[in-house]
């Protein structure tokens, strides 16, 4: 089974494969495939698994970002 990270790369979702390492119900260390400084896209699982796709045009709400 593949772990996957949307970034958000030229406003757009890039799909990213990643190594992962422990996790528990909160967190999960990803060890390779992502770099420092990379934006990596967070949201619901609905939004993220089953609506966000790769190339799709990405915006931040100004207000979880401050």
């Amino acid at each position: 089974l593949s772990k996957v990270v949307f970034l958000k790369k030229s406003g757009k979702a890039q799909l990213v494969k990643v190594s992962t390492g422990i996790s528990d119900d909160t967190y999960m260390e990803i060890k390779s495939g992502i770099q420092p400084g990379d934006e990596v896209i967070s949201g619901s699982y609905s939004v993220i698994s089953r609506k966000l796709k790769d190339g799709a045009k990405v915006t931040y709400d100004k207000e979880i970002t401050k």
